[in-house]
């Protein structure tokens, strides 16, 4: 019983260790690929934060406006401008 024992662990251990070559031989290059996939943030346009703040700054002042009863600005006119004189 205990020769059986010795040789299932044998047998299980040199499995294991060719598995894990394989294993080893195939995944050549995967941990240079971890993070450049296609959802990758790398890969994704950086966003422009000054115009998003412009926008935001411009949104705010027009709904000020109108809760005042002023007419609406032209949100995306005004960000234009704004961001051409700077």
């Amino acid at each position: 019983m205990e020769a059986a024992f010795g040789a299932v662990v044998i047998v299980v251990s040199i499995l294991g260790i060719v598995a894990a070559l394989l294993a080893l031989a195939s995944g050549r290059g995967a941990y240079d690929r971890i993070g450049h996939g296609p959802l990758s943030v790398e890969d994704a346009p950086a966003p422009d934060v000054e115009v998003d703040e412009v926008r935001q700054l411009v949104e705010a002042r027009n709904a000020r406006r109108i809760a005042r009863g002023e007419p609406p600005l032209d949100v995306e006119q005004e960000v234009l401008k704004r961001l051409r004189d700077g």
